[in-house]
């Protein structure tokens, strides 16, 4: 019998905290105004930013804020934000935004009312189109959530029409302070699909964006990369002398081919030194860059920037701390790790275990790890057979991504994360049946199933489940499509993903590299 919603035990109430003491060191006076209104949003605390180009020798610009804050309720939280662009300005505005992004979710969704029901009591009170279907959102394989699950709940809008739909918190969050006191959701939370700009367009077209890019290349790189190389006549001056210049520096950039659904250009770049020893870390020869864009030409260069930042991204935050001291105020990194050490109480184990397995190893083990896969080359896509679209900024991307998926019959839904007042828009997009985490969590719908299908892979079997063999969870109607029951096998996706793990989730930065250098000196 259909129960009436009721609402979550809450958190402690948080008062929305902004203005306020704001303590700003490191970064340059001339403050572009995006970051200027960025900064005016934040709670209060001390704000510390440094570059991190000269950790490599490409000095591309890329740049770390952090934010300490004083509210003692964010115990073990650390926002901080990694940006990069062709200047440091671009990235000093990138890594702000991304402060943003992580903590304005929070700020929103603690104080906000929760309905505890299961999807059925919800649309017995305020009918089907107003609730997201669980069966739609990519459940872990074998989960026993189903449309009969009490779950917590929270309101989303529905871009098209401005409607309400609730989505479970389980979606919707970003971090484990937005959840009702002792509530266990049913996957791990993650931060796809968050949105920073100076509107809500501009912040929703940022998520959409980003929700086509891990879709679209989640079976197709990593562990499962396909080698397509992007074959590169025809680019533009400015991305060939970015090419040429890694090439000049013993850097190997492979800038490889994805998909191109919904006319985008979905693209990636890996690479490595041609002299493992001159990497500024082992771990940055696993270094990945990541686009989709209706331009290709900003997709790639894109993918060609952040696989740069990725270097000095990824040898800050899992690399020797004494590298990170070397670049940061005196006594940041032990602050750094003193505030967030409390988090790790809450940290993948799985991920913390796979990264020390890589940092303790010489930088030959690494790229002998992603030798057969990331760094393969089976075939090439041409660069000029990309599709592309002219897009002139982040409003008109982001309605062209909307545009394409109501067009191909996708719900586009957001959780509203903006501060009062204005200045900043700042949203978790969601888009019930594209999919991500495939690989690290098993979480899998009707879409990947049916890629993995057309593909013949043996990670999707029928027959008898088992521990191990799970059943991909899905509404009545797509099960009718396929006709039976289509399992998931994750011990092989275990497999195939291997060590290559520390692809897939990272610890927090400086966690692995503390814990290395604490078993040093037990040692």
């Amino acid at each position: 019998m259909d129960a009436t919603p009721t609402s979550a035990p809450a958190r402690a109430p948080r008062p929305y905290a902004h203005g306020g003491r704001r303590i700003v060191e490191g970064l340059p006076a001339d403050l572009p105004d995006a970051v200027r209104a960025y900064l005016d949003v934040l709670p209060p605390g001390r704000i510390v930013g440094f570059p991190l180009a000269p950790l490599d020798r490409t000095g591309t610009p890329c740049w770390f804020v952090s934010l300490f804050l004083e509210d003692p309720y964010f115990v073990g939280a650390m926002p901080s934000g990694i940006g990069y662009g062709a200047t440091d300005a671009e990235a000093i505005i990138g890594s702000v935004a991304e402060i943003a992004e992580n903590l304005m979710p929070s700020l929103a969704l603690i104080p906000r009312k929760k309905e505890r029901a299961s999807y059925h009591d919800l649309v017995r009170v305020f009918g089907a189109g107003s609730v997201a279907d669980p069966l739609t959102l990519g459940l872990p394989a074998g989960s026993p959530v189903g449309r009969d699950t009490v779950l917590d709940w929270t309101p989303t809008i529905r871009a098209r029409t401005g409607e309400t739909v609730l989505m479970p918190l389980d979606i919707a969050a970003t971090d484990y302070f937005e959840l009702s006191e002792g509530y266990q959701p049913f996957t791990n939370l993650i931060t796809n699909g968050l949105g920073a700009g100076l509107d809500v367009e501009f912040a929703l077209g940022h998520g959409l964006l980003e929700l086509l890019q891990r879709d679209g290349n989640g079976l197709l790189f990593r562990a499962l990369d396909q080698g397509v190389m992007l074959g590169l006549d025809g680019v533009g001056p400015e991305t060939r002398a970015m090419l040429d210049r890694l090439e000049a520096l013993g850097i190997r950039a492979m800038p490889k081919f994805a998909t191109d659904q919904f006319g985008f250009a979905n693209v990636y770049c890996v690479g490595y030194d041609r002299d493992p020893s001159r990497a500024p870390a082992p771990i940055a020869l696993s270094a990945c860059g990541e686009a989709c864009d209706p331009d290709r030409e900003r997709a790639l260069r894109k993918a060609l920037l952040e696989f740069q930042a990725a270097r000095v991204r990824k040898t800050f935050g899992h690399g020797p701390l004494d590298l990170a001291r070397g670049i940061t105020p005196p006594g940041y990194v032990d602050a750094f790790i003193e505030k967030a050490l409390p988090s790790l109480d809450l940290e993948e184990s799985r991920a913390l275990a796979a990264m020390l397995d890589w940092i303790g190893g010489p930088p030959e083990a690494v790229q002998g790890y992603l030798a057969d896969t990331v760094y393969s080359e089976r075939s090439v896509k041409p660069f000029a057979e990309l599709p592309t679209t002219a897009a002139p900024d982040g409003q008109a991307r982001g309605r062209l991504a909307r545009e394409r998926l109501e067009q191909a019959g996708f719900d586009v839904l957001y959780v509203d994360a903006s501060p009062p007042g204005g200045g900043v828009g700042v949203v978790k997009a969601i888009v019930p049946g594209l999919e991500v985490e495939t690989m690290s969590y098993y979480r899998i719908g009707e879409r990947n199933t049916r890629k993995l299908l057309e593909r013949d892979h043996p990670l999707i079997r029928f027959g008898q489940e088992s521990e191990t063999l799970r059943p991909v969870r899905l509404t009545p109607e797509a099960l009718e499509r396929f006709g039976r029951q289509p399992l998931f096998d994750t011990a092989l996706a275990e497999r195939i993903v291997g060590p290559l793990y520390p692809l897939y989730r990272e610890p927090e930065s400086h966690h692995a590299p503390f814990r290395l250098e604490r078993r040093g000196r037990a040692g």
